[in-house]
């Protein structure tokens, strides 16, 4: 299946929306049970720390920039300790989709349609997130980026109309709730503000054309999101008080149906119902993306497609047994989720950090061992070049020797030859005209040499015979082998001076026998 790429914006109002997702509706009675009128302050206080949440999820997308969170989770705890921690996570995940499903239900039956059942509401909920998962998210971007200005002009609208019932008594007097109602509370609006937005390493940084600006989208998308909430809670402790606020399911939708502009404009709650419905549906696209494209990756399917209609089947079918009533729901809300949160949304993430980061610099001291084991073994072939650069100064100089020694031979060859040739031209010569006495001086020669020789074999005897004299011999022997060569040299000096008169003479005779 080829990689779905989406951008920077898409992903900041992705952000946005989900971070909003149910608890534009549930989280004012949730926090005012407890805080009461002091409620916008843990809820402010709840913005401000979901910013190390959010730096928690950047920090280990970025240490696994190219895998989604649940490829991170096997890679960096391998695959039997990875599929064991992917499984607890898509737990979370089918169980919180099923749980959005339910409150959809709930929600239309009791303030929209009552006579209608929970199962029709949640199953045409279902057709339109398998059918936007089918598509894509590239495809579900873009249904969030239209969606996104229809949501702000409403928001903005509802807390036009509202503010003028707004009554300050109700907010006072400040800081009057103790610091455990307090640091509940706020654990309670972390809880279902930012731990959901784990959901957004499934595409972070995996699938955002540019990383850079899709962090900063990270944390604008989050803050935007915390500021719609802030607002609405602030707005129900303003108008309906914190005691009325803390009585009702669906505070928000209540605090619509205040609306009355003139006596003319009323009973517009329903545009507070497509606010609810547009965050919740991308909440729910989200849980149940990371749960099918999750299963298909641990089961190493290709394509997660076919896994869109039997899971929808399932969450629809958990959607009708995960809580009883709605007693049951407030109170797994209150006491099981946040725990159940934290676990696999906030401790497992910085389990995964913590593996990143300790490989990280496991493989960064492997590749510094390796350059410098390179540096030494450059340096010993930067030795081993100098010594033969020296070797091969020092060759051509013997080569040179060589060469003149071989070529010595050659040039005294060449001179012989030389001597040679006009001589026998001037013997050919000598024996056409003088053949007769040619033979004669032959023989004379011949019978010269003989006695030389002769005598020469008797100075030798008479030398070996006298030590002293051997030793003399030897001497002038090596100055006469010395003297040769010096006249060798000489020698062919003057034999090439002589090659380069002889053409001239051997023209000569020719005329002369002419």
């Amino acid at each position: 299946m080829e990689k779905e790429v989406i951008s920077s914006r898409q992903f900041t109002i992705i952000t946005f929306l989900l971070s909003i997702g149910t608890a534009i509706l549930i989280i004012p009675s949730s926090i005012a049970s407890s805080s009461k009128q002091d409620a916008w302050i843990a809820a402010s206080i709840g913005v401000v720390l979901s910013l190390l949440v959010v730096k928690l999820f950047v920090t280990l997308g970025d240490q696994t920039p190219t895998l989604n969170f649940i490829e991170a989770n096997e890679k960096l705890l391998g695959r039997f300790f990875g599929k064991i921690t992917v499984v607890c996570f898509l737990s979370l995940t089918l169980f919180a989709g099923g749980e959005l499903l339910y409150f959809i239900g709930a929600f239309m039956r009791t303030e929209v349609m009552p006579e209608t059942p929970t199962m029709a509401f949640a199953l045409l909920f279902i057709i339109i997130i398998m059918y936007a998962t089918y598509l894509g998210i590239e495809n579900f971007a873009r249904s969030a980026e239209i969606l996104f200005p229809m949501f702000v002009l409403i928001f903005i609208f509802f807390v036009v109309s509202i503010t003028p019932q707004i009554k300050f008594e109700y907010i006072q007097p400040i800081m009057e709730a103790s610091k455990t109602s307090i640091l509940y509370s706020i654990i309670r609006f972390i809880s279902v503000f930012s731990f959901s937005l784990v959901m957004l390493l499934m595409i972070y940084p995996a699938s955002v054309n540019v990383q850079q600006s899709s962090k900063k989208g990270f944390y604008i998308g989050m803050l935007l999101g915390g500021f719609v909430l802030v607002t609405l809670i602030t707005l129900s402790i303003l108008v309906l008080g914190p005691a009325n606020t803390a009585s009702r399911t669906f505070p928000s939708y209540a605090l619509a149906q205040r609306i009355s502009i003139g006596n003319f404009l009323q009973r517009i709650e329903i545009i507070m119902a497509f606010m609810w419905i547009v965050s919740i549906f991308i909440r729910t696209f989200m849980y149940f993306y990371t749960t099918v494209v999750g299963i298909a990756q641990i089961m190493k399917l290709k394509d997660h497609r076919p896994l869109i209609l039997p899971m929808g089947i399932i969450m629809v079918g958990l959607s009708q047994i995960v809580h009883p009533d709605i007693v049951h729901s407030n109170i797994y809300n209150d006491e099981i989720w946040p725990i159940y949160a934290f676990v696999c949304t906030i401790l497992l993430p910085i389990l995964l950090l913590i593996v990143a980061v300790i490989r990280n610099r496991k493989s960064l001291g492997n590749s510094t061992e390796m350059g410098h084991a390179d540096s030494n073994e450059g340096q010993m072939t930067d030795a081993s070049n100098a010594v033969s650069n020296q070797v091969n100064q020092t060759k051509p100089d013997n080569t040179d020797s060589h060469q003149e020694n071989q070529a010595k031979p050659n040039n005294m060859n060449s001179n012989q030859d030389i001597q040679t040739k006009p001589a026998t031209m001037d013997s050919h010569q000598e024996n056409q005209t003088k053949p007769a006495t040619m033979n004669s001086n032959q023989e004379n020669q011949t019978n010269d040499a003989n006695t030389d020789s002769t005598q020469d074999n008797q100075d030798n005897q008479e030398k070996t015979d006298n030590p002293v004299s051997t030793q003399d011999n030897q001497d002038k022997s090596a100055t006469s082998n010395s003297s040769q060569v010096i006249q060798s040299e000489a020698g062919n000096a003057t034999s090439k001076q002589d090659d380069q008169a002889t053409p001239d003479k051997t023209s000569s005779d020719k005329k002369n026998l002419e």
